[in-house]
């Protein structure tokens, strides 16, 4: 009788013990897992914010594509002057319209998206200090590469062309951004260069810092009415898109003419997610006529969707 008393309190002890490690195991998975959920909601909240207009391409199936080449061809035939145009489909990666692209001119301003690209490829790779003096300008050296789109200051860009040495960059343009039939020197380039340009600037391949990404992207964007309204042409003709642009020219104040008017933009319908490259470079053509492309070019557009 007492044997068998032990052997029930044994029992009921083994019982009481055996369930208080089932429910130390299940508590344990269960906090195990809540902290592997919290990680990943960490992990989700510290990705970057993606930066819609110089994203790159993506794995997404390949849109419909849009035919400008009735628009360009229309709009230059009633051009005088020289005009040439290049209309790239970022998406599709390729050309949709096009008006003597490979045709030369004085580029104009237009040579600081070869400076500003390398030099921010300096920045990101640590070989320059975007901190330090960029020369005797009063800036540093990010700062100028801002400032060398957003105002076309050109003593900012001469000072890094300067910097990065003006033969280093012919070879740097040639060799590893594969233009090879502009001279940069002699300020000589074409829509099919430029456009090869503005292709770099969507991708950034080489240039990952989320921060420098984010004020180049922005240095496109949003430039104020200084001396000048850079945004005069291409900009000004789309209403429903976002136009990330830099302009070159030259301006006959006397005679009130445009020597050359240059723009050179990636234009982003955000609604519809399509992005395109629109470099247009003129001679003897008013900013009006260039604002009128970028009419033509979001009401084809439109019209196709």
């Amino acid at each position: 009788m007492v044997s068998a008393e032990i052997s029930e309190r044994t029992a009921i002890k083994f019982g009481i013990l055996f369930a208080s490690t089932l429910l130390m195991i299940v508590f344990i998975v269960a906090l195990i897992a809540t902290s592997s959920a919290q990680d990943v909601g960490d992990l989700e909240e510290m990705q970057p914010v993606p930066n819609a207009a110089f994203d790159g391409p993506t794995e997404d199936p390949l849109p419909d594509r849009v035919d400008f080449q009735p628009v360009v061809d229309g709009w230059a035939e009633a051009m005088s002057g020289g005009r040439s145009v290049l209309v790239y489909d970022l998406e599709r990666d390729e050309a949709v319209g096009a008006y003597n692209s490979s045709e030369n001119y004085t580029i104009d301003s237009l040579y600081k998206l070869f400076v500003v690209y390398e030099g921010y490829r300096r920045v990101q790779s640590g070989e320059w200090n975007s901190s330090d003096s960029a020369g005797y300008t009063g800036y540093t050296i990010l700062e100028c590469l801002d400032l060398s789109i957003r105002e076309s200051n050109s003593v900012c860009a001469e000072t890094l062309w300067s910097k990065m040495g003006e033969g280093d960059l012919d070879e740097i343009i040639e060799n590893d951004f594969k233009i090879t039939n502009s001279d940069i020197s002699s300020f000589i380039s074409n829509p099919e260069d430029i456009t090869e340009m503005m292709k770099l600037y969507y991708k950034h391949k080489e240039i990952t810092d989320e921060s420098l990404v984010a004020r180049m992207q922005d240095s496109f964007l949003n430039q104020p009415v200084t001396e000048y309204d850079w945004r005069q042409g291409l900009p000004s003709g789309f209403s429903s898109a976002k136009v990330y642009n830099k302009v070159g020219w030259d301006y006959n104040p006397d005679e009130k003419y445009w020597n050359t008017y240059h723009d050179a933009a990636i234009v982003e319908f955000p609604e519809e997610n399509r992005h395109f490259v629109v470099v247009v470079m003129t001679s003897h053509v008013p900013f009006q006529k260039i604002s009128k492309l970028g009419s033509l070019i979001e009401e084809a557009f439109k019209s196709s969707q």
